[in-house]
């Protein structure tokens, strides 16, 4: 066992005892569903989402991904205003995603009593609040006028790579700390206050953390989508724990066609306890 993995663990004990007083893994029946207005980052958060709900105890599970690469929250909403047919539409019921072209907003979101929905904004203008209205109000009464027993929740997305190529990166003179700051208090003063909303998924700060481990800037493909494996794993976790309280510390689950070791498996789970615990605030998962 390596002194990193061992140092890993050390800060994963911690953070298991800082949530042990909140509720996990209380399956009350076994259906869930979760439907989310996004775009691509939303299919790299919920790639392994029905992995992590299936090994929590959810028999019936349900999800959906409204996906239009990019898509902002100005488009979303006047998709919606308009209904357009302009999406994929990403649905997983069995562990194996399936998808549908040409697909409305309004038709997915009316098509069940979801138990959850997501929303976000575009990367580029994640971390620019004065384009999150009046689109975000927009979309939230479409939805509470079609699927009013949903509970929302909001999305953060991460900050790009350091050395990304995304043509909105000049947006945030090309500072990694300087877009997740921005996207931070873009979510604080736009987001929180909002009572419309149940809570925040902190995925970009659960990057963050995890970016201060051994694993370093190397957890996207591009510059800006997650890696396959290990970014796509530690997003779909922060998804699972902060919708169904997962229990973080005890999940074995790794997705059966990504190699992930140990020693990754433990930063992931400290990064995503740690932004869980501190949503808006990074938290070095381990120090050398």
């Amino acid at each position: 066992m390596t002194k990193k993995f061992l140092k890993i663990c050390l800060v994963l004990i911690v953070s298991i005892f800082a949530t042990a007083s909140k509720c996990e893994n209380k399956v009350e029946n076994d259906s869930i569903s979760i439907l989310a207005i996004g775009n691509s980052f939303s299919v790299d958060a919920m790639q392994f989402l029905y992995g992590f709900l299936e090994e929590a105890g959810y028999k019936d599970i349900h999800l959906g991904n409204l996906y239009i690469g990019g898509c902002s929250l100005e488009r979303h909403a006047g998709n919606l205003a308009e209904n357009k047919a302009d999406y994929t539409y990403y649905q997983d019921s069995t562990g194996t995603w399936t998808s549908t072209a040409s697909y409305a907003a309004i038709d997915a979101i009316k098509s069940r009593k979801w138990d959850y929905i997501s929303m976000q904004q575009a990367s580029n203008f994640s971390g620019q609040p004065e384009t999150y209205e009046p689109y975000l109000s927009q979309i939230i009464a479409a939805v509470k006028e079609n699927c009013p027993g949903a509970k929302l929740m909001w999305h953060m997305t991460w900050a790009y790579q350091a050395d990304s190529n995304h043509s909105a990166f000049p947006n945030y003179d090309r500072d990694q700390m300087k877009m997740y700051n921005c996207i931070v208090d873009a979510v604080q003063s736009v987001i929180v206050p909002n009572e419309a909303f149940e809570f925040v998924i902190p995925c970009g700060t659960a990057v963050q953390n995890l970016r201060t481990s051994f694993l370093g800037d190397t957890i996207t493909r591009d510059g800006f989508h997650m890696s396959y494996d290990i970014g796509r794993y530690a997003t779909a976790m922060m998804w699972a724990k902060q919708i169904i309280g997962l229990d973080v510390a005890a999940s074995t689950y790794r997705p059966a066609d990504q190699n992930i070791s140990d020693e990754a498996a433990a930063a992931v789970k400290a990064a995503v306890l740690q932004a869980s615990e501190n949503p808006f605030e990074i938290a070095e998962v381990v120090q050398y």
